[in-house]
């Protein structure tokens, strides 16, 4: 084999045949390789230094690595704004085509919910001159039908009971300025399980009594005098709060949307409005509104010592001074003022009281950014204010206006939670549906009538004259 290597190689010796001996042939044939082995590891060597460390490169290598980098960077930023270029190009021909030349028909037939609800509509005014309606296909009758239901509630052409409509566009916008109740979890609400419940009121607790050699003491040898417990109850009696409304059902069946939970929303309203009436503004009067329940503006009606009148002269809410308010703290028991005591007043009485200030002329209201009041808006003497729809706010002498107190002191009694309930059959022969709401509830306020110790709440009112 080597012997044709160097035939090729065209190795010759010596000797009279022209080739090298054996030994000799082989030492250079192997010197060769070893040197041309020597030569590329120093080539890879040296061209391995010069990638691995570029920094200490000739400026003339660092400048031709730079611009091949450069070229390979414009490169591809021209082909990127290049194609960028020619589908705005594009874009702009196709819009030009279709605002002034373009076939119409194309344009609407490229819309696939356009081309749907045409097909639809052909297909529905095509047999309903026959009668044969039931051929055309489930989906494309509903869409159809949908459409006129949307379009004749806009007309305003008929908006009897029966054929209003409320479309689904602007169902989740439908507007009002009607006031928003559910107040009365702010008091005092506990679970019972009676019609009438007992609520136990404690008046006073056992005297201490010192015992021992010191002076005025008795002696270690004296008898504990007895004491005890005393107090007295409360009756909260349970009654059912009852909501009714009947909805023609062709209203339902017209529109989009399913109403019933916009109606069963409003029937919820109507009884946090009943609860928060009576556990507020109720008078105890024997009526449908009042039930015989008193709420905390009126609770002076059970208690005389409940009241915290203006002074003399201040016969206005904006007339009241910082001493009013004051007089409110120091009405209620003292252990009120320890516990999770606040105001409830309406809203727009509280933006009256914006306008009383103290004797450095700072506004008695303070809102929760000027005085932090976690999950109240603002504070009055450091206590929290909870606006209270149902609250009074009429202004003139002698009216309730803001109550500071104790909200365990109003008991809420929930016997069972509001269950909403409807039915096809109470107005079958009008074609009506009803809704019911009803809840099981009381309130009672937990003091006793002339009582110096039952203090939970104070009733501000404005002087009489």
């Amino acid at each position: 084999m080597l012997r044709k290597i160097a035939v090729l190689l065209d190795l010759h010796g010596a000797d009279g045949n022209g080739v090298l001996p054996e030994a000799d042939f082989q030492r250079k044939v192997l010197g060769g390789v070893e040197a041309l082995s020597k030569e590329q590891e120093k080539f890879k060597s040296s061209q391995q230094k010069v990638l691995d460390d570029l920094d200490r490169s000739d400026k003339e290598v660092k400048k031709a690595v730079e611009d091949l980098t450069k070229v390979k960077n414009q490169v591809n930023t021209s082909y990127e704004e290049v194609m960028k270029a020619m589908a705005k190009v594009q874009s702009q021909v196709a819009l030009n085509a279709r605002s002034s030349f373009a076939n119409p028909i194309d344009r609407v037939l490229a819309n696939e919910e356009t081309k749907f609800y045409l097909n639809a509509l052909i297909r529905y005014c095509h047999h309903i001159k026959d009668g044969s309606l039931s051929r055309v296909p489930a989906e494309m009758r509903k869409v159809v039908e949908e459409g006129s239901a949307v379009a004749k509630s806009l007309t305003g052409v008929d908006s009897s009971l029966g054929q209003a409509t409320v479309p689904q566009q602007t169902f989740n916008e439908i507007y009002d300025t009607l006031l928003e109740y559910g107040d009365w979890p702010s008091l005092g609400v506990i679970r019972v399980g009676m019609r009438t419940t007992v609520v136990p009121i404690g008046t006073a607790r056992p005297l201490f009594y010192w015992i021992g050699s010191g002076t005025g003491g008795h002696g270690e040898s004296s008898a504990i005098a007895e004491g005890a417990f005393t107090g007295s109850s409360v009756n909260l009696v349970i009654q059912t709060l009852a909501a009714y409304l009947t909805v023609a059902r062709e209203l339902l069946a017209d529109s989009t949307v399913d109403l019933a939970g916009y109606i069963l929303k409003q029937m919820a309203q109507t009884i946090s409005f009943g609860l928060d009436t009576v556990a507020f503004s109720g008078q105890a009067a024997a009526s449908q509104t009042d039930a015989g329940y008193r709420g905390i503006f009126y609770a002076d009606g059970a208690n005389v010592n409940l009241a915290a009148a203006a002074a003399a002269g201040n016969v206005s809410i904006t007339g009241l001074e910082l001493d009013d308010f004051v007089r409110c703290l120091t009405t209620v028991s003292p252990i009120v003022l320890k516990r999770q005591a606040k105001w409830w007043i309406h809203p727009q009485v509280i933006a009256l009281f914006v306008l009383i200030r103290d004797k450095n002329n700072r506004p008695i209201f303070q809102t929760w950014q000027e005085v932090p009041t976690p999950g109240a808006i603002g504070s009055i003497l450091g206590y929290q204010v909870k606006p209270t729809a149902v609250a009074p706010s009429t202004d003139g002498p002698g009216l309730p206006v803001a109550v500071f107190g104790d909200p365990d002191g109003q008991a809420v009694g929930i016997r069972s939670d509001m269950e909403l309930a409807t039915s096809d059959d109470i107005k079958f022969a009008e074609n009506m549906r009803a809704f019911r709401a009803l809840m099981r509830t009381g309130v009672m306020i937990k003091t006793a009538s002339a009582s110096t110790t039952l203090k939970p709440f104070a009733v501000l009112k404005t002087a009489a004259s």
